[in-house]
């Protein structure tokens, strides 16, 4: 069936770009399915907003990945993935300050994360289960009577006995040098 003709024309497109689908892979390799990754999730859809002017500044922003805990959902770290993709970069460089500062108010860090990092796996491990950690800091602090669940690392696996995890570990927690 044929839409009528006055309907505009929407096309579909992926809701990734392929850098950005490689990083979701990554996510999803590093995080040993440990976590829950939403990609594009709107701001309102995450943060609740008491007032009309709040609801306002960020109905309109999304973030490229957050990151939730397994068990609770609680949300752990926000992810800004930049591909190269010069039709976005200016939208991003403009809201970026923003999401900054309402995640910031938040307790949950955002991360940039460049797309060349994906190929540089020891930075990219450092750098979430930093941010991971942190979070869990951060909520065990607010929050000391609630079980703070896996405080360890985002990228630990839950068993190291064979060699490919033993592996994917000295990633996570690089020998002294």
């Amino acid at each position: 069936m044929q839409p009528p003709s006055s309907a505009p024309d929407f096309p579909p497109h992926p809701l990734l770009t392929p850098a950005e689908s490689l990083f979701h892979a990554c996510l999803e390799n590093l995080s040993y399915q440990r976590c829950h990754i939403q990609c594009k999730p709107r701001l309102t859809d995450v943060l609740h907003h008491e007032n009309l002017s709040g609801f306002h500044k960020i109905c309109q922003r999304h973030i490229d990945f957050l990151i939730y805990r397994k068990e609770d959902w609680q949300p752990m770290l926000a992810i800004e993935f930049e591909d190269e993709n010069e039709d976005k970069l200016t939208s991003k460089l403009r809201d970026r300050t923003l999401v900054n500062d309402v995640l910031l108010a938040t307790g949950i860090p955002l991360l940039l994360v460049h797309g060349e990092e994906v190929y540089q796996m020891e930075t990219l491990v450092r750098k979430l289960t930093a941010a991971w950690q942190k979070r869990c800091t951060a909520l065990e602090i607010a929050h000391p009577s609630v079980p703070a669940g896996d405080t360890q690392s985002l990228t630990e696996p839950l068993e190291t006995h064979t060699p490919k995890n033993r592996l994917k570990k000295s990633l996570v927690h690089p020998a002294p040098g």
